[in-house]
C-alpha cells in the first residue's frame, strides 16, 4: 500500500512538474509614446482572455498559456469608450519559463534576457476602429512579416541556447474585442457565409441564436420576442431607419467600408436607447494600409449576377478613407431568366449604395471622423409602387484630455422616406428627418473603475400622409428628445465586472419623462467559463404603426406624441433579464453558450382607422395618434449554440425555443404577434479544402485557398389567422344577393405556416487572398417551398386558397471580385 501511495506522489509530482514548466511568466512594462506617463491601462492576453491593469511605466507580471506566440493588447480602458490601443505579438523560443520584455514603439528586437532564452516582439499599433482580425488575409496583409529566426539570433547573445529553431511567420491574430452582453461578428466570418449575391451585415445576425428573420424577402430582423422596429442600426452612431433592400438580396451596408459588427441582444449599456430589443452597431473601416502612404493604396471592383460594387481607399500621413459604391441590374437578369425559362417571375426593381468614411488625426490625442451612408430602392410590381431610401452622415469627434479623460461627440444627421401607392386605391407616405447631437466622457481616474457621462438632443421631424378613395389624413409631428445617462463599469476583481448605470428621457411631443435603470455582471469562473446577468427596463418614444400581421417590407415610424384630445401616448416599455453561460474550449477548439430570458412589452401600438362620418372635415383635425391602441404582452425562452471557428473546418449549430405573446388593452383574446416563432434550428459549416496552415491540404502557392461552406435552417413557421368559412353577402335594401363573397376569418393568428427549411451551399469559394476572388452559391439546395403568406381568391366559388412561397431554388448566384 505504501508503495502504491509512493508511485502516486511521484507521479504527482511529476504532473505538476511538467504543469510548473507549462507556464510561462512573462514580466513586463509598457514605455510606448502612445500612452501618457503614468496613464492607466488594461493589458489583455487575447489568447486566454486574462486581464490585469497597470500603468505606464509600472511592471507587471503575467502567466502566459503554453504556447510560443502570444497577442498582448495594452489599451487606455477596459469598458466601452477605449479610444488608444495598441496590440504587441510576443515570440519566445527560451527553456526559462520567466522571461522579460518591454512593450514599446520598436518594429522588431532582439532581446538578451539571460542564458537559453530569446524573445522577439513585433509592435503594430492598431486603433480600437480599425479592422484587425487578419487570420484570412495574413498571406498578403501587410500586418504580416515573415521573422527569419536564425538572423535574428545571430545577431544577438552569444550566450543564447534555444532548442527548437523555426521559421515563424508572425501576423495580428486578435479576437473580436467583446462587451458584456455583446456579440462580435467579423468582417472575414460575414464574408465566409454563403449569400443570395454577397457578403451581407444583416443576414449573418440572423444566424445567431435568438435571432428570427422575418422572411426571405427582407432582411428585418426579430429578436427574443421583440418587434421589427424594435431594433436600433447604428452607423458610427447614426441611426439608420429601416435598413432593407428588397428580395432580401443584399446588405444594405457594404462589407468593405465597415469594421467588425457589435450586437447587443440582450443588457444593452445605457449609452444607447429607444429601442426595446437589440442593438446593431456598425463602425465606418478606416482605410488604406500602415505601411503604405498613398491615397489610393487600395481598391477592388465586384461583379455579382445581381448587381456591381466599386471600392477604394487609401492613406496618407494622418488621413485615412474608404468608399464603396453599388448598382443593381437585377431587373435584366430576371428578364434573361424569364426568357430561358428558369424564373417566371416579372418585376421593375433597382438600388444604389454610396458608403464611405474620411479619418484625420488632428494629433495624437485628436481625430476626427467622416463618414456617410446612402440609399435609394424603386420598386414596381403590377400593382404595387414603392419608392424609399435612407441617409445618414455622422461626423465624430475623439479627444483625449489626459490619461484619465477623454471625450467623444457625435453629430448626425439622418433621412428615411418611403412612398406606397396599390393603384390608384391608395398611398401611404413618410418622411422622417432626424438631427441628432450625441456628447459623452469617459473618466478612468478612479482604480478599477470606468465612468461614463454623456448628453444626447434628438430632434425628429415626420411627416405622414395618406389617401385611401376619398379619405385624406396628413400628419406632421416634431419631437425634442432628451437624454442623459451616467454609467459605471466597475472591476470588482479579475473575474467580476459589474457594469450599472440610469438613463434619463424627456421627450417633448408626449411631454413624458422616464429613467431606464440598467445593470449587468460578468463572473468568470474559471479560464474557460464565465456568466453574464443582465437586467433593466427599457424605452421606446419611436414605434412603427402596425397595420397587419402581414409581412411589410418597410417599417412606417411615428413618435409617442398628445392626440388631439390631449391625450400624451406613452412610450412602448420594457422589462429584461437575462443569463448568458459560455464555456470555451468546452472539446477542443469548441465554444458553448446557452442563454435564458424573459422580457415584456407594454403600450405596443395598434391600429385602427376611425373616421366620423357626420363632421366631413374631422379627417383633417385628426393626428395618427387618435387612431392608436395598446398591447401589452411578454416573450420568454432559452438559447443553446455550439461553435468551431478554427481548423481546416469550421462552423456551428444553435437551437432556439421562445414564446411570445400578445394582448390588446380593447377586451380581445391573447394572440400570438406576428414574429412569435417557437423553435428554431441554425447550423453553419464551412471546409477550407486548400489553402494555408488551417486548411485540409496545402497549396503549393502563397494566399491562394479553396473552401466550401453550407447553411441550414429549420424552423416553425410563423403565425397565421386560418378562415372558418364563407358566405355571399346580401345587398343592403335588396334581397338579392351579389357576386362578393366573404370569408369569415378565425381567432387572430392561431394558425401558423408550414415549418421553414432552407439549405444554401457555396460550393466554390476560391481565390487568392488580397488579389481576387470567385464564389458560387446555390440558393435553397433542395426546392423547398416555405410559406410566405396565404390568401382566399374570392372571385371564385367556392374561394380558392391561394399560397405566394418564398425563394425557389436558386442556381445562378454568381460572385466575382478583383482587389489591385
Amino acid at each position: 500500500m505504501s508503495f502504491m501511495l509512493k508511485i502516486v506522489v511521484f507521479v504527482s509530482l511529476m504532473v505538476a512538474f511538467a504543469a510548473a514548466h507549462e507556464r510561462i511568466i512573462f514580466n513586463g512594462i509598457v514605455q510606448d509614446d502612445s500612452f501618457e506617463a503614468h496613464e492607466k491601462l488594461n493589458v489583455e492576453i487575447l489568447e486566454t482572455g486574462e486581464a490585469l491593469q497597470t500603468t505606464v511605466g509600472t511592471p507587471f507580471s503575467v502567466v502566459l498559456p503554453a504556447d510560443t506566440l502570444w497577442n498582448i493588447c495594452v489599451t487606455n480602458s477596459d469598458t466601452s469608450g477605449a479610444e488608444k490601443e495598441k496590440c504587441y505579438e510576443l515570440l519566445y523560443f527560451g527553456n526559462d519559463s520567466t522571461f522579460s520584455k518591454t512593450l514599446g514603439p520598436d518594429a522588431v528586437t532582439v532581446d538578451e534576457v539571460g542564458s537559453g532564452t530569446e524573445s522577439v516582439i513585433n509592435s503594430a499599433q492598431a486603433e480600437s476602429k480599425d479592422p484587425v482580425d487578419s487570420a484570412e488575409g495574413a498571406a498578403n496583409s501587410d500586418s504580416t512579416s515573415d521573422v527569419d529566426v536564425e538572423k535574428l539570433l545571430a545577431s544577438g547573445s552569444a550566450n543564447s541556447k534555444v532548442t527548437e529553431l523555426k521559421k515563424v511567420v508572425v501576423q495580428l491574430r486578435r479576437r473580436p474585442k467583446r462587451k458584456p452582453g455583446e456579440s462580435v461578428v467579423s468582417a472575414k466570418s460575414i464574408k465566409r457565409m454563403p449569400g443570395l449575391a454577397e457578403a451581407d451585415v444583416i443576414k449573418s445576425i440572423q444566424a445567431l441564436p435568438g435571432v428570427v428573420a422575418s422572411s426571405d424577402f427582407s432582411s428585418k430582423i426579430y429578436v427574443r420576442g421583440g418587434a421589427a422596429d424594435q431594433n436600433l442600426f447604428l452607423f458610427d452612431n447614426a441611426v439608420v431607419y429601416s435598413p432593407v433592400h428588397f428580395f432580401g438580396l443584399f446588405s444594405t451596408f457594404l462589407v468593405e467600408g465597415i469594421d467588425d459588427v457589435q450586437f447587443y441582444k440582450s443588457g444593452f449599456p445605457a449609452q444607447y436607447g429607444n429601442r426595446l430589443s437589440s442593438v446593431l452597431k456598425m463602425e465606418g473601416r478606416a482605410g488604406g494600409q500602415d505601411s503604405v502612404e498613398e491615397w489610393f493604396s487600395k481598391s477592388s471592383i465586384k461583379i455579382s449576377t445581381f448587381a456591381a460594387q466599386l471600392h477604394t481607399e487609401g492613406h496618407k500621413g494622418p488621413a485615412r478613407w474608404v468608399f464603396a459604391g453599388r448598382t443593381t441590374y437585377i431587373g435584366y437578369i430576371l428578364d434573361l431568366c424569364n426568357a430561358i425559362g428558369l424564373l417566371d417571375l416579372d418585376l421593375d426593381y433597382e438600388f444604389t449604395d454610396l458608403q464611405g468614411t474620411f479619418m484625420y488625426d488632428l494629433s495624437k490625442d485628436t481625430r476626427l471622423k467622416f463618414s456617410f451612408y446612402i440609399g435609394k430602392d424603386r420598386l414596381e410590381f403590377d400593382p404595387l409602387y414603392m419608392d424609399w431610401g435612407n441617409i445618414a452622415i455622422p461626423l465624430g469627434i475623439y479627444h483625449r484630455i489626459d490619461g484619465n479623460w477623454d471625450y467623444n461627440s457625435t453629430f448626425a444627421y439622418s433621412k428615411f422616406y418611403q412612398l406606397m401607392k396599390v393603384s390608384d386605391l391608395m398611398s401611404i407616405e413618410m418622411l422622417l428627418y432626424t438631427f441628432a447631437g450625441k456628447q459623452w466622457l469617459n473618466y478612468r481616474g478612479i482604480d478599477n473603475h470606468t465612468f461614463t457621462f454623456g448628453y444626447e438632443l434628438e430632434y425628429d421631424n415626420e411627416r405622414y400622409q395618406e389617401k385611401m378613395a376619398s379619405i385624406s389624413v396628413a400628419d406632421n409631428e416634431e419631437t425634442f428628445h432628451h437624454v442623459a445617462y451616467a454609467q459605471d463599469a466597475w472591476k470588482i476583481s479579475p473575474d467580476y465586472l459589474l457594469q450599472y448605470g440610469l438613463r434619463f428621457n424627456y421627450q417633448t411631443a408626449s411631454q413624458h419623462f422616464g429613467v431606464e435603470p440598467r445593470a449587468s455582471l460578468t463572473v468568470n469562473l474559471d479560464d474557460t467559463k464565465s456568466l453574464e446577468l443582465y437586467g433593466g427596463y427599457y424605452l421606446q418614444y419611436l414605434n412603427s404603426i402596425v397595420y397587419t400581421d402581414q409581412e411589410t417590407l418597410n417599417e412606417f415610424y411615428y413618435p409617442a406624441t398628445t392626440t388631439t384630445d390631449g391625450r400624451h401616448v406613452k412610450p412602448a416599455s420594457s422589462w429584461l433579464f437575462a443569463a448568458e453561460y459560455s464555456h470555451r474550449d468546452l472539446f477542443e477548439g469548441y465554444d458553448f453558450t446557452a442563454g435564458v430570458y424573459y422580457k415584456t412589452q407594454n403600450n405596443l401600438n395598434t391600429f385602427a382607422m376611425k373616421q366620423d362620418s357626420s363632421d366631413e372635415s374631422s379627417s383633417k383635425k385628426l393626428v395618427l395618434a387618435d387612431n392608436f391602441g395598446t398591447a401589452d404582452g411578454y416573450s420568454f425562452g432559452y438559447e443553446l449554440s455550439l461553435r468551431k471557428d478554427k481548423g481546416w473546418w469550421f462552423g456551428g449549430i444553435n437551437w432556439s425555443q421562445s414564446i411570445s405573446v400578445a394582448r390588446a388593452n380593447d377586451g380581445s383574446k391573447p394572440y400570438f404577434p406576428s414574429w412569435h416563432q417557437p423553435y428554431a434550428l441554425k447550423m453553419d459549416l464551412g471546409i477550407n479544402w486548400k489553402g494555408g496552415e488551417d486548411a485540409l491540404w496545402q497549396h503549393k502557392k502563397k494566399g491562394r485557398y479553396f473552401r466550401s461552406s453550407l447553411a441550414l435552417k429549420y424552423s416553425s413557421g410563423m403565425p397565421i389567422s386560418e378562415y372558418k368559412g364563407y358566405y355571399l353577402q346580401q345587398e343592403i335594401g335588396t334581397q338579392r344577393y351579389s357576386d362578393d363573397i366573404v370569408v369569415l376569418p378565425g381567432s387572430r393568428n392561431a394558425g401558423r405556416q408550414t415549418d421553414y427549411f432552407r439549405i444554401d451551399l457555396k460550393a466554390i469559394d476560391m481565390g487568392r487572398e488580397g488579389k481576387w476572388n470567385f464564389s458560387w452559391t446555390i440558393i435553397n439546395l433542395t426546392n423547398h417551398d416555405n410559406m410566405f403568406f396565404t390568401f382566399y381568391d374570392t372571385r371564385k366559388n367556392p374561394p380558392k386558397k391561394t399560397e405566394i412561397t418564398q425563394f425557389p431554388f436558386l442556381p445562378i448566384m454568381l460572385n466575382y471580385e478583383y482587389y489591385f
